[in-house]
């Protein structure tokens, strides 16, 4: 233990240290103590921060943003990575409402920290009907590039109203690419039986390829991530050829993609990609969700959450991540007292006995990880829903520690497969291979376990 705070003590003095704010899933839900247009159950008593059944009311929305500026107030930038509207069916809402709310939450990040960029990507709620994000232009790209251009630069602008993905060069040199993953989402209806959407696949190749031959560092940011659902059936978040696509992609670049950042699964997860000699490559970290909303349908209950955003440390001369402190506020608590408290969950070296966040530290913790009683595995259980201990304190079974596993090693359904039944010893899979099913199959399989994010 003293040699590993020795190496980190030594890395922190000789490192160029930057940070950035990473904020996901605001699921801002206007009507909340009126309509209550997200809310799973009857709010019995309402929160002034808001309810586990429910999506954020402003007054969370709004405290988060000046929380983070209380707490850092000069990061090198901020990654926004989508879905500001409410779990809500379509005819509840309609462009316009989603409209208002997008440009409601640019306003106060611009309005909050006024110098700092944004680096904003869209989730599969912001489009409007839901889920149907078209292969072309539309008027939802227009509008969002018109707030975020001074965030993303008009150099972006082409491939940002083709299809809402863009890259550029952070002031330290860092390359940011910014991809609409919700193209190759299962629930998407406009897609899945193209072979590349809105040409987005082209060229994120050609850009990985110019970072190579400029020596540049890559950080890859979006909604949706590739991999496997580890707990809702356990089926691909995307399509599976824009799935495998993109993991070869990325595969084709692990010396420039220094790091991934995603949300969309409202959890705190991660995920790492392994080369074939098994040694850690690229690390994906999916951030928790401010809106504290939990999911329930055809029966199953979703776990409750606290809200949550990341405070991530790295080096600005390469891009290597260093560490990350999670914040979270106890739902609860705060609404029983009526203040606003963000607290430190945890830091994830410290958290996790790693002397950094690299895919290689990533991938040790890992290999950790597969023992079920494993003291990092049990952190891990009781931050994927941010400290909420109805959640952690249940038993976590066999096939509950092999799904959480496998998602952390495997980001393709074949070999996540192949892994969970390696672990498990009594039924079968819950979900079939879907590689051989058509697009439209996959949708009527998975959309049921995948819509409520």
């Amino acid at each position: 233990m003293i040699i590993l705070m020795l190496i980190i003590t030594l890395s922190s003095v000789t490192a160029d240290v930057g940070y950035f704010w990473h904020v996901t899933d605001f699921h801002w839900d206007h009507t909340y103590m009126s309509q209550d247009l997200s809310c799973n159950d009857v709010v019995e008593t309402y929160g002034m921060y808001g309810d586990y059944w429910c999506d954020a009311p402003w007054k969370l929305v709004n405290d988060s943003v000046e929380a983070m500026k209380a707490l850092k107030p000069d990061p090198d930038f901020i990654l926004w990575t989508g879905d500001n509207t409410p779990h809500t069916s379509d005819e509840n809402v309609n462009f316009e409402i989603h409209d208002a709310i997008l440009g409601n939450i640019t306003n106060l990040l611009k309005d909050v920290f006024t110098t700092v960029p944004v680096y904003a990507t869209l989730g599969n709620h912001d489009y409007f009907p839901h889920n149907q994000f078209p292969e072309t232009g539309n008027l939802l790209y227009n509008r969002s590039y018109e707030r975020w251009k001074s965030w993303i630069g008009e150099e972006s602008m082409d491939t940002f109203l083709r299809g809402a993905y863009y890259t550029l060069k952070t002031a330290t040199g860092l390359r940011i690419v910014g991809l609409n993953t919700n193209l190759y989402y299962t629930s998407n209806k406009q897609t899945g039986s193209t072979e590349d959407p809105a040409g987005q696949l082209v060229w994120l190749e050609k850009v990985l390829e110019a970072a190579k031959v400029s020596n540049e560092k890559v950080l890859v940011t979006a909604h949706v991530p590739p991999g496997v659902n580890p707990t809702t059936g356990r089926v691909p978040w995307m399509y599976p050829q824009y799935n495998t696509k993109m993991n070869s992609i990325f595969m084709n670049y692990t010396e420039q993609i220094i790091g991934m950042h995603f949300g969309h699964e409202h959890s705190d997860n991660f995920r790492v990609y392994h080369d074939d000699a098994g040694e850690g490559v690229i690390a994906q970290f999916c951030a928790p969700s401010v809106t504290p909303w939990r999911y329930k349908f055809a029966g199953r209950t979703g776990p409750a959450h606290n809200p949550s955003f990341r405070l991530l440390k790295y080096d600005r001369s390469n891009g290597n991540l260093l560490d990350f402190t999670q914040y979270y506020m106890d739902l609860p608590e705060v609404n029983r007292n009526n203040q606003s408290e963000w607290k430190i969950e945890y830091n994830a070296t410290t958290a996790y006995g790693l002397v950094d966040l690299s895919p290689s530290s990533m991938a040790q913790l890992v290999t950790r990880m597969k023992t079920q009683k494993n003291q990092e595995f049990q952190s891990f259980r009781k931050f994927w829903t941010v400290s909420v201990s109805e959640n952690y304190e249940e038993l976590c079974d066999e096939k509950c520690h092999a799904g959480f596993y496998c998602n952390s090693r495997h980001l393709e359904k074949d070999s996540f497969e192949n892994c969970f039944n390696g672990l498990t010893t009594s039924a079968a899979p819950f979900s079939p291979n879907y590689n051989g099913l058509t697009s439209s199959l996959l949708v009527i399989c998975s959309t049921f376990v995948t819509q409520f994010v």
